[in-house]
């Protein structure tokens, strides 16, 4: 097969091999513009991704807003003082104000009796329609909720809230109804530039809705109705030579039915840059292919051959055949070639001498380089070193001032607060004294898990295994995982800095435990050898994939900053995962902390005991 392809022209040749490049780059081509599509649809569909996101955030507090603004209403009780005493008047005015207020609300006011109240003169849903609504039933039940009802073909977002009585009994619900038309859902989404949709499974409501093929609506109504959980991928439907990018939002499923939001927009960009694609490609293979061919003419007259004679030339100059003359001929690089070939032999020698002159100065510069590099590495060090020990000053100073002020000012009102009770004899005023007591006490009992977390006072009063035990014992137990803390040898005093780092890293792998590991039991085994301190935490959960952790370390940095931390202690750190088989963590650390962690410590006697003191409270 070689002596056949030697045996062809090198016109042939060169033909045979252009053909082969065209086809290579049309091949090429086609797939750049596909992969070019494909990055101009996923921008797309990210784009439709986000804003799908911060649709349904928008519809649900919109529904949260609603809600609370009936539970409003149906508190005021000066409403019912007035349905009481006949006084119909002020009642209109105040819902009148409100619907001043809130153009697009509508407020009804429902009593037991079957008494029907609204600032409108012609409301757009009748009170009749109003009472049957199940919303309504569920709010007379003591319910204060919003969900979307369909009354009609119009879709509506209506709240209840219940009023309750002296006498605990549900005597009335305020109603309030936000239509979702278009004008509502152009109002949820701000600058979208597509079509946005709701629809209940049977109808859509939104803008422009006749400009949407039957298909792409009748693919909607059927994806509405499979009730998803989550927001699906986005998907593509092309009809006569238009691309629509497709996002469907289940708004998840109320008394009256299962809801979904759909935001269509056209890719026209999509379709413009794949016809681009497709008309720039063609047109670049034809101007290459023609360009091809000038190129293969010119060199076969102007290099190719010349070359030919040259190599003839040179061989027989190899052989010793010194007489026989070159005709020089082709291009002027060429001729000049054939000229400099007995130059370049006298000049084989220095090149060789410069190469090495070269290399040696390659490898100073090299060296240089090295040392360069080295000392960014320790500056990176030493900069890590000072911002954990900021952070950790930081988390002193947050848990000193919690714990001095806040907690003391808590306290205070909780002693201000019995004294006053110890005052009154009204019931009433007693009790709403009590509660106040009892929530000032639950804040303070928060702020002062606060202060624990940000500095326990069990690291600095009892050492580190007292505090991962606290820590351990108090995070795991609620989760279901039963945690068992073990120590072996005899404990060594650690410096300060060292003990912090340590902590730290334990607390993320039990917060990582706690959130991600839905293990059922769990080790932290303390050992204290002569060379150092190793700690090995162990779990049964589910594990995950070491290596695709590894590959993508922007995801999770929990597991960088534990290892961080431990290598600027002049410790080391492995961890063991396999997806199912659970998690083990193993770490190891000196009783000597390097000079760079060292020089950041706090000094003895400052802040540090007086933090110690504010976290242990």
């Amino acid at each position: 097969m070689l002596d056949s392809w030697q045996r062809w022209s090198t016109a042939t040749r060169q033909l045979l091999l252009l053909g082969a490049g065209v086809l290579l780059l049309a091949l090429g081509i086609v797939h750049l513009g596909h992969q070019v599509a494909e990055k101009v649809r996923y921008c797309l569909d990210t784009e439709l991704y986000h804003q799908a996101v911060a649709l349904r955030t928008r519809f649900v507090n919109e529904g949260y807003y609603l809600r609370d603004e009936a539970r409003l209403l149906a508190n005021y009780e000066d409403i019912f003082g007035w349905i009481a005493a006949g006084d119909t008047q002020r009642l209109k005015r105040l819902l009148s104000l409100h619907q001043s207020a809130h153009e697009a609300d509508h407020v009804y006011l429902l009593t037991a009796d079957g008494a029907v109240y609204t600032a409108a003169a012609e409301p757009p849903l009748p009170p009749a329609a109003v009472r049957e609504l199940e919303i309504v039933r569920l709010g007379f039940n003591g319910q204060a909720l919003a969900e979307l009802t369909t009354i009609g073909e119009r879709i509506w977002l209506v709240a209840v809230a219940p009023h309750t009585n002296d006498a605990g009994v549900n005597d009335a619900v305020v109603v309030i109804a936000h239509e979702m038309d278009a004008v509502a859902l152009e109002a949820l989404v701000g600058g979208f530039h597509g079509l946005i949709l709701l629809s209940d499974g049977t109808h859509w409501v939104g803008p422009a809705e006749a400009d949407l093929p039957p298909q792409i609506l009748e693919d909607l109504k059927r994806a509405a109705k499979a009730r998803p959980e989550e927001i699906l991928q986005p998907y593509s439907v092309r009809d006569r030579g238009v691309t629509y990018e497709i996002l469907l939002v289940p708004l998840g499923a109320s008394h009256s039915g299962s809801y979904a939001l759909a935001l269509v927009k056209q890719a026209a960009v999509l379709d413009a840059t794949r016809r681009q694609a497709w008309v720039g490609g063609g047109l670049f293979l034809l101007a290459f292919a023609a360009f091809a061919l000038l190129v293969v003419h010119f060199h076969r007259r102007q290099i190719f051959q010349p070359l030919q004679d040259l190599s003839q030339a040179a061989q027989r100059i190899a052989a010793g055949d010194l007489e026989a003359p070159i005709v020089p001929r082709g291009v002027r690089e060429i001729h000049d070639l054939a000229a400099s070939l007995e130059a370049m032999r006298r000049r084989v020698q220095e090149l060789l001498a410069r190469e090495q002159e070269l290399r040696q100065r390659l490898a100073a510069r090299l060296e240089q380089q090295s040392g360069t590099l080295a000392q960014m590495c320790r500056e990176r060090e030493q900069l890590l070193t000072r911002l954990i020990s900021a952070q950790e000053e930081e988390r002193r100073r947050v848990s000193r001032e919690l714990h001095d002020e806040t907690s003391q000012e808590l306290a205070n009102l909780i002693v201000r607060l019995g004294a006053l009770a110890r005052t009154v004899d009204d019931p009433e005023v007693l009790s709403q004294l009590h509660k106040l007591r009892q929530h000032a006490a639950r804040t303070l009992e928060g702020v002062n898990r606060i202060v624990m977390d940000l500095r326990p006072g069990l690291l600095d009063e009892y050492g580190l295994v007292p505090a991962v035990q606290w820590y351990a014992d108090r995070l795991l137990p609620p989760k279901g995982v039963k945690v068992k803390v073990k120590a072996r040898g005899t404990p060594k005093p650690l410096s300060s800095y060292v003990q912090v780092s340590v902590y730290r890293v334990l607390q993320e792998a039990i917060n990582n435990i706690a959130q991600h590991a839905q293990a059922r039991h769990a080790t932290i085994a303390f050992d204290w050898r002569a060379d150092g301190l190793q700690v090995v935490v162990e779990d049964d959960g589910r594990g995950f994939d070491l290596d695709r952790v590894t590959r993508e370390p922007g995801q999770h940095f929990g597991l960088l900053g534990m290892r961080e931390r431990i290598y600027l202690v002049g410790g080391t750190f492995s961890i063991e995962s396999t997806p199912g088989q659970g998690t083990r963590i193993v770490l190891q650390v000196p009783y000597d902390t390097p000079r760079e962690a060292e020089r950041h410590e706090p000094e003895e006697g400052s802040s540090a005991e007086a933090d110690s003191r504010a976290a242990g409270g």
